[in-house]
C-alpha cells in the first residue's frame, strides 16, 4: 500500500515519547559571521590550534538558511568529540562548484589531541580533477563520481562497539569496513583538510545516535532523512525541480513519505506541512529516486526542503478497498 503521509509532524506530537533523538552534535554554520574565520568558535579550531590552518564562513552557497563552511586550500579545520562506544550516524552536506582542481579531504580520527598523538579511521580524497571519490580504506562497487553543483550528503554510520563503519556518497554505500585497527573505541574528531585544492563547502554537519529506540518510544527514526536542501535563487514565481536518490529499495509501495518546507526570512523560518500538491510536492517515488518541487529561493526568502520516508511491510492478500496489515 503506497501511503502518502501530509501530517506526520502532528501524528510525533501527539505522541509521547520518553527516549529523546536530541543530536549529539549539529552545525549549520549560521552564528558565525559571513567571510570571516571560524578558528576559535563554536569549537572548531585549526589543526594543532593555529589559527592560520582556519576555514571561513560563508554566504556564496548554504544547504540550509543562509550560511555554510568554506574550506580553502589552506584550511585544515578541526572539531574534537569524545565519543567512547555506541553506534553513531555522522552527516555532513558538501557542496562542490565546477571548475573545481585538486584533491580535498573529509577526515575522521580515531584519536586526536594537539600535537598528538593522533590515528585516522576516515581519510575519504574527493579529487576534484579527475572527479573521483576514493576512501580511505574498505571500498566497495565501482568508484564513485563527484556531484557538481549541488549539495550532496556524506553519511556515516558508526558502531564504536563492534568496530565498523559503513560510508555513503549521494545515498550509495561507497566502503565499509573496520573501524580503528587498534580498537580504541573511540571518535574524537573531524578534520575538514583543503590540501590545498580549489574551494569546497560544507553545511548542517551532525552526529546522531544509531541507537535503536526505546520499546516506549511511539515512532521510529526514518530509513531516510534528506535534512533540509535550499532550493536555488531566482524568481520565486519559478520552480525548482530536485532529484533525490534515498537507494532504499524494495517496493515504493510500503514507503510512508514526509514532505516540509522551510520559509527563512528577516523574522526567521517558518516550517510548514501544507499537504502535497500545493506550493511544494514530490513525485517520480521509486525504490531508489524521489523527485522534489518547490519555489525558487530569493535573496531575502531562502526556501527549503526535507523529506524522510519510513518503510513498513505490507501485505498482499487484503482484498481490494481493504487496508493492509504487516
Amino acid at each position: 500500500m503506497r501511503n502518502r503521509v501530509a501530517a506526520i509532524a502532528s501524528v510525533l506530537l501527539l505522541c509521547a515519547c520518553q527516549a529523546g533523538w536530541a543530536s549529539e552534535f549539529a552545525d549549520g554554520f549560521e552564528s558565525y559571521s559571513a567571510g570571516l574565520g571560524i578558528h576559535g568558535q563554536g569549537g572548531w579550531k585549526g589543526w594543532d590550534n593555529v589559527p592560520a590552518a582556519d576555514g571561513l564562513a560563508s554566504n556564496r552557497y548554504a544547504h540550509t538558511d543562509r550560511q555554510s563552511a568554506e574550506i580553502l586550500g589552506t584550511t585544515d579545520l578541526v572539531h574534537e568529540f569524545n565519543l567512547t562506544g555506541g553506534k553513531w550516524i555522522f552527516t555532513a552536506w558538501q557542496y562542490i562548484p565546477s571548475g573545481s582542481s585538486g584533491a580535498t579531504y573529509f577526515i575522521l580520527m580515531n584519536t586526536y589531541a594537539d600535537g598528538g598523538p593522533y590515528d585516522w579511521s576516515i581519510q575519504t580524497q574527493y579529487d576534484m580533477t579527475a572527479g573521483t571519490v576514493i576512501p580511505y580504506s574498505g571500498a566497495v562497487g565501482e568508484t564513485a563520481r563527484i556531484v557538481l553543483d549541488q549539495w550532496v550528503q556524506i553519511k556515516f554510520v558508526i558502531d564504536l562497539d563492534a568496530n565498523t563503519f559503513e560510508e555513503y556518497y549521494n545515498g550509495a554505500q561507497i566502503a565499509a569496513g573496520v573501524w580503528d585497527d587498534d580498537a580504541h573505541g573511540t571518535l574524537q574528531a573531524v578534520d575538514l583538510y583543503g590540501n590545498g585544492a580549489s574551494a569546497v563547502y560544507y553545511d548542517d554537519i551532525r552526529i546522531d545516535s544509531g541507537a535503536t529506540p526505546a520499546p516506549n518510544c511511539c515512532f521510529p527514526r526514518p530509513a531516510y532523512d534528506s535534512g533540509w536542501i535550499a532550493t536555488p535563487f531566482g524568481s520565486p514565481s519559478k520552480f525548482a525541480v530536485i532529484s533525490l536518490k534515498h537507494g532504499l529499495g524494495g517496493n515504493a509501495d510500503d514507503y510512508v513519505v514526509d514532505l516540509q518546507m522551510s520559509v527563512s526570512g528577516i523574522a526567521g523560518p517558518n516550517r510548514t506541512n501544507q499537504g502535497l500538491g500545493t506550493v511544494f510536492s514530490y513525485s517520480y517515488l521509486t525504490s531508489t529516486d524521489i523527485q522534489l518541487t518547490a519555489p525558487l529561493s530569493a535573496v531575502d526568502l531562502v526556501t527549503s526542503l526535507r523529506v524522510r520516508i519510513w518503510v513498513y511491510s505490507s501485505d498482499t492478500n487484503s482484498s481490494s478497498g481493504q487496508p493492509k496489515r504487516e
